[in-house]
């Protein structure tokens, strides 16, 4: 995941880009180039919208406002509480606004200027990166935060809560006026995040130890965001949504602590699939390899004039056959048993018009067997160490199959 910080102004763009490469859950490294540096192959492309571009504000909306008329009906309920005009201006909803609009009921509503967000994404836009997501850095939360950015000589604190953002006056002395600052050493319930510059001050003014988070953190913190600013003329089509979706789901199973035991359950399983597959395949082998030493033994003990055993069946019938055919005894490759074995190997209405027998082959011909009836009678004589094959159109030999 590629997460890039817009600046505040569309001319700080010209110096770089902050941005940082992360897994979606930790930075992996972090820094600041121009747009043609960046890669358009670090996977999601995510745009952390700077909490000072952005303004929330709580509108009730009338039930059955839904549908294509929400839009006018939003535009409606802020004209009086917005300094520019709503056309000019880049107003977000949260997902579920649709269902919330067909009962009506609170919500929120994230503004931003609309040149402001085109200037500030054309740069990437002409380096060939696609912004899929833009998150807001900082949002409205249910728990109470408290964060301070910057340097001691220049610093911002930012007080996230239900009630919405707040950019919180330099002095402060004045915090006390915000009801989740009144009692900031006893409240456990607010959290204090704090820039590394700003840690020292923070807890020699606060008396509270803050959380270490760099602007990096906060950053890949956003990517989480349930906010979605790509709206609009920042939309994007259905696949890249549902491309999104399951890069998501990945970063998440493979990174978040959350999964680490199900990480690790599934690599201990493949392991053991592995191991034991190994196991089995050995266990498998050494058994054939037995059998087939067997086999190789009872040939040489039986007929010790065999010396190299290629193919012991086979050959083993090969030495019977041959015995046979000394003691005058009909063997398997004489014609009377060719002639059994084949007819039972053909098709009913098969009748060979001729044939010949010479150094146990059998040749017939007036046989009209198609692909499928050939390929059964082969496969039939197959099993008896027989082979058949066309030799022309309707000439077929039988004969035992090659000696190894």
């Amino acid at each position: 995941m590629l997460i890039i910080a817009l600046p505040h102004t569309s001319a700080h763009a010209a110096t770089g880009y902050a941005h940082v490469h992360s897994d979606g859950h930790s930075v992996t490294r972090s820094a600041t180039g121009a747009a043609a540096t960046l890669s358009a192959h670090a996977g999601e492309v995510v745009a952390v919208v700077p909490h000072s571009r952005l303004s929330w504000l709580s509108v009730q909306l009338p039930p059955a406002s839904h549908g294509p008329r929400l839009t006018s009906v939003l535009h409606g309920l802020l004209e009086d509480r917005l300094l520019d005009d709503p056309q000019q201006l880049h107003l977000v909803l949260p997902h579920d606004s649709q269902a919330l609009a067909r009962t009506g009921g609170t919500t929120w509503v994230a503004v931003c200027d609309k040149t402001w967000l085109r200037d500030a994404l054309a740069p990437l836009q002409a380096a060939g990166l696609t912004v899929q997501r833009l998150v807001p850095e900082l949002q409205p939360t249910d728990t109470p935060a408290l964060h301070v950015m910057g340097e001691p000589d220049q610093t911002c604190s930012v007080l996230t809560q239900s009630e919405g953002v707040s950019l919180l006056p330099s002095n402060a002395a004045s915090w006390r006026a915000f009801h989740a600052l009144n009692d900031v050493q006893n409240d456990t319930a607010l959290h204090i995040y704090a820039e590394p510059a700003m840690v020292a001050r923070v807890q020699s003014l606060l008396q509270r130890q803050p959380v270490l988070q760099s602007a990096a953190q906060r950053w890949v913190a956003a990517s989480q965001s349930a906010w979605d600013l790509a709206q609009g003329e920042w939309a994007q089509g259905r696949s890249q949504r549902l491309q999104r979706g399951l890069q998501s789901a990945w970063q998440t199973l493979a990174h978040a602590p959350s999964w680490r035991a199900v990480r690790i359950g599934v690599a201990a399983l493949a392991v053991l699939q592995i191991v034991g597959l190994n196991a089995l395949a050995w266990r498998e082998k050494s058994a054939l390899d037995q059998q087939q030493l067997a086999l190789q033994r009872i040939l040489k003990t039986s007929f010790p004039a065999v010396s190299l055993v290629i193919d012991a069946p086979l050959q083993m019938q090969r030495e019977v056959d041959a015995l046979q055919q000394k003691s005058g005894h009909v063997s398997r490759t004489d014609l009377e048993p060719l002639l059994a074995t084949l007819a039972a190997a053909l098709p009913t209405g098969q009748v060979p018009t001729q044939l010949h027998f010479a150094n146990a082959s059998l040749r017939v011909q007036g046989l009209t067997l198609d692909d499928k009836a050939s390929q059964n009678a082969q496969a039939a004589l197959k099993a008896q160490h027989l082979s058949l094959r066309q030799d022309s159109d309707n000439t077929w030999v039988l004969q035992a199959e090659a000696t190894p």
